[in-house]
């Protein structure tokens, strides 16, 4: 009998062990993993909503098992509930209640066993009343085979709904999670040509509604939008965003220009693919079509497969090819092949797909490659926004997450970032704006492996910047939250504002080194030991290395592994030396291709980092280059990036693609911020071009802060400009500011003639230049009106790039329009965009914005967005009269005064 008892006792303790295991998520099993185990929960949907004192039934299938073990918790991490429900032919339940004043909030059940890997499931408790309206279709509609159905109504206390349509067979033929948007949602869809007849379910459900909101709708055959003239089609462009429905059988298809596109993919995994495709550009089907107004485009496969985009994000943001950052467009691919670059190894399988690139290295995009695909829909309806991250605390003397929004924290505190589902949330600690660069939190936020993420680890004051990006919807407005660490030793601070990193001197090899006509120079290598270094330093840190010689040169050997190691780490690389300082962001370095392209392994390689005073040869052209009355103000220096390898190749890294890079100069006492910028010396052009450039004060010396994507010969200039018929102008000050920094010229000598129109070429040359952009070259039939021997097409081509313009329907840009001051203000928005400046605003947050104008109700809606937000920014400010003058014409003199005040916004510019 003892000894019964004792063995009683040990199984109870056991299995205590095991339910406290279970509810740390740790897989007890390990050695199962993959075996005939299985159990999965039926019930409660996911994310079904339940209200405070409410019963939760706990259901679900298992197999190979007698019993299941169960935990859940609440958003806070307490434990509310355990059983271990036994199975019975396949099937085991078991329920409970929840307390009338239940947390509310996401709960989590955990389901366990023995051989079973824990699995986690979600539901919601919510006191909140939820109510949804659907206004069409209306309720016994008829359509038709072929027809697009539009899903339209009104939803309260929900920002997203989740809707599937059945047919008269209880098939699924459409599922969709749309947004809702001031209290509106839409979203449609296209009806098959084979549709089944008959009586259609629509069930909506979202966070805080106790059951499905159901309608119906009647489907007859025949006679719809699909072409009936084209009984072999098998792709159907429609919507309500298109001037025409077209159809297209595959031979037609066929039949057009084939592009070969090959593609860099990554899934959900994530997981890094290939994906060799050949078919017709997408834009070229819409064209077709005519879809100038479209804002949403949707894309159905014959499977009732569906994905979203919205039109800026996959039409009009330019998407890549990597390794390399090749741009690369979208298309409909009638042969391809997934997992091989090899084109020979293409068939049809699956065809038509949506093949696409990525707009960053580690965008998951392969989900996105709809297969089979039959309809794309076209709406001019507005995306919703994703919600803003929010952040989850757990503190060292807890093992609660709970929500935070900063302040103060104990070191060792751990920072969890939580989004919707379906978008991933990208976030920095250095205090810089995230963006598709930035690092991921929740990268498996789509897939199998979702919640599964390491957490950010506070142990020195950290400011978090998080922002949700996905499909079909306008990124997140950011999350900001700053936490301090009382007592702890504030971090020091690189030329970039970040954490220092400090490198033991033991780990620099440093050498004085001849160069050529007798100029001098330094060489600092990194050596093995600075691994050490850099995994004592925070993430997101500088990792500085300092040279203290007075030389011509200062040449920085990285090893590859150092490169890896800080790139893991989310650092930038900081070169400071007293002929300028370097900060170098490593994220989008990419070793693999670049070694691959040297014909060696990535841990071969070096990288040079140079930065070097200009020669005299170099310096006496570039002074005959110095205008009339302009001053340089420092020696033009050199940043320079070479990447060698083992067989004496190398090659240049010049560009940074979209990221704003900073090189400083030390200059003298003579320093106007109002008239000096930063300049980089093209060749090409031969001649000076200004970049953005803020003035700073350190230690009593003056630093230019250069901010530029790529490397070039930089200096400083400086000069007194005005023009003779601003001296009673209300803009003197402001034009006479961007004509000293190099940014706007005058009519005519002496002339500036501020009263005149700008037109649309020009105010877009204005901020190509004001950003520091290349000038691009124009896509063949990109836009009708421009040819590529204008003056402006470079700038065209280079803000169309960036997404800063868009054209008119037709193809058209009119560059000789005179530009209105609502065009202006969204060229402006777009802009601070490239420049790094992802504010946005809620609808209340844009009417009250605009709510001071007279005449706000005549501010077009696709401009009301960008215009809340350049008033909230104090760049755009109204007209006498309380008037905001949407359509009118902006002049030479508002034109300089909006970007002055853009540029200070965006911090290009130091202005007194």
């Amino acid at each position: 009998m003892k000894l019964y008892q004792n063995q009683k006792k040990i199984l109870c303790a056991l299995m205590t062990l095991i339910l406290a295991l279970t509810m740390s998520g740790i897989n007890i099993y390990p050695g199962y993993a993959g075996s005939s185990v299985q159990a999965s929960l039926t019930s409660p949907k996911s994310r079904q909503v339940f209200q405070p004192g409410g019963s939760v039934e706990i259901a679900g299938t298992a197999q190979g098992i007698s019993e299941v073990s169960i935990a859940v918790k609440n958003e806070q991490g307490v434990l509310v509930y355990t059983a271990q429900p036994e199975v019975e032919d396949g099937l085991f339940a078991t329920s409970f209640t929840l307390d009338a004043g239940a947390a509310q909030g996401e709960y989590t059940i955990s389901l366990s066993g023995l051989g079973l890997s824990v699995k986690k499931y979600k539901f919601i408790v919510s006191a909140t009343e939820t109510e949804v309206g659907l206004q069409s279709p209306s309720s016994g509609q008829r359509f038709k085979a072929g027809d697009v159905v539009e899903i339209a109504g009104t939803a309260t206390n929900v920002s997203q709904l989740a809707i599937t349509v059945r047919n008269s067979e209880n098939g699924r033929v459409y599922i969709a999670q749309p947004s809702v948007v001031d209290g509106s949602f839409m979203t449609m869809f296209t009806l098959a040509a084979d549709a089944v007849g008959g009586e259609y379910t629509i069930a909506i459900t979202g966070a805080g509604l106790a059951a499905a909101q159901t309608s119906s709708f009647t489907v007859t055959g025949g006679g719809g939008g699909d072409d009936p003239t084209k009984p072999d089609a098998i792709l159907f462009i429609n919507g309500n965003g298109v001037s025409q429905k077209v159809s297209f059988t595959r031979a037609e298809l066929e039949a057009m220009h084939q592009e070969r596109v090959l593609y860099s993919t990554t899934s959900d995994m994530p997981q890094d693919k290939p994906v060799a495709a050949e078919g017709v550009l997408l834009q070229t089907l819409l064209n077709q079509a005519g879809t100038g107004g479209a804002k949403m485009i949707t894309f159905q496969g014959s499977d009732g497969y569906t994905i979203s985009f919205t039109a800026d994000e996959l039409l009009h943001t330019t998407r890549y090819r990597f390794p390399g950052q090749t741009e690369v467009e979208p298309i409909i691919a009638l042969k391809r092949v997934e997992g091989s670059s090899d084109f020979g190894d293409m068939d049809a399988t699956d065809t038509p797909v949506l093949c696409f690139g990525q707009r960053a290295r580690t965008e998951q995009t392969l989900l996105g490659f709809v297969k089979r695909l039959k309809y794309i829909t076209v709406s001019t309806s507005s995306p919703g926004q994703w919600a803003k991250p929010v952040a989850k605390i757990i503190t060292p003397d807890s093992s609660k997450k709970v929500a935070t929004q900063g302040g103060e924290v104990a070191s060792g505190s751990e920072i969890y970032l939580e989004t919707e589902l379906k978008s991933n949330t990208y976030y920095t600690t250095d205090g810089s704006t995230p963006d598709l660069d930035s690092k991921i939190f929740n990268l498996h936020g789509c897939g199998p492996q979702q919640g599964q993420v390491d957490p950010i680890v506070v142990n020195t004051t950290t400011t978090v910047k998080a922002m949700a990006v996905g499909r079909g919807k306008r990124n997140s407005d950011v999350l900001a939250l700053t936490f301090n660490v009382p007592g702890a030793t504030p971090a020091p601070t690189g030329a970039a504002g970040v954490a220092a990193v400090a490198i033991n001197e033991e780990n620099i090899k440093k050498e004085l080194i001849d160069l050529e006509n007798g100029r001098k120079g330094e060489k600092l290598t990194l050596l093995a030991g600075v691994l050490e270094d850099i995994e004592k330093g925070e993430p997101g840190g500088r990792l500085a290395v300092n040279s203290t010689a007075d030389v011509d040169e200062v040449i920085v050997e990285v090893p590859a592994a150092a490169l890896q190691k800080a790139q893991e780490k989310g650092m930038l690389l900081g070169i400071n030396s007293l002929t300028g300082n370097y900060t170098l962001p490593l994220e989008a370095l990419n070793l693999d291709e670049i070694a691959a392209g040297l014909g060696v392994k990535p841990e071969e390689l070096n990288m040079n980092i140079v930065i070097s005073k200009a020669t005299e040869d170099i310096k006496s052209e570039l002074a005959a280059h110095v205008r009339e009355g302009q001053q340089m103000l420092v020696e033009p220096v050199e940043f320079r990036i070479e990447i060698t390898a083992p067989n004496g190749k190398k090659v240049e890294y010049k560009s940074f693609g979209g990221k704003y890079v900073e090189r400083e100069l030390t200059l003298g006492d003579n320093v106007n911020v109002n008239q000096a910028t930063g300049a980089l010396w093209n060749e090409a052009k031969s001649g000076f071009l200004p970049v953005p450039t803020r003035f700073e004060t350190r230690d009593g010396k003056n630093i230019a802060v250069i901010l530029n994507r790529t490397n070039s010969l930089y200096t400083v200039l400086q000069s007194a400009e005005t023009f003779s018929d601003i001296q009673d102008n209300w803009a003197k000050a402001d034009i006479e500011l961007l004509a000293s920094k190099m940014l706007i010229a005058g009519k005519g000598e002496n002339i500036y003639e501020p009263d005149s129109n700008v037109t649309r070429a020009e105010f877009a040359a204005l901020l190509v230049r004001a950003l520091g952009l290349e000038e691009g070259v124009l896509k063949a039939g990109q836009f009708q009106d421009v040819a590529g021997t204008d003056w402006y097409a470079g700038s065209v081509a280079a803000a169309a790039a960036e997404n800063i313009i868009k054209g008119y329907e037709g193809g058209l840009f009119k560059p000789d329009a005179c530009i209105t001051r609502e065009e202006m203000t969204a060229m402006i928005a777009r802009a601070a965009r490239v420049a790094g400046k992802e504010d946005s605003l809620s609808a209340p947050e844009q009417e009250e914005q605009l709510a001071r104008f007279n005449d706000r109700q005549e501010i077009s809606s696709w401009a009301a967005a960008d215009a809340a937000l350049a008033v909230k920014a104090g760049i755009i400010s109204g007209m006498p009269g309380g008037a905001f003058s949407p359509g009118s014409n902006a002049d030479r003199a508002q034109s300089a005064a909006i970007l002055k005040r853009f540029l200070i916004y965006v911090n290009f510019i130091t202005a007194q």
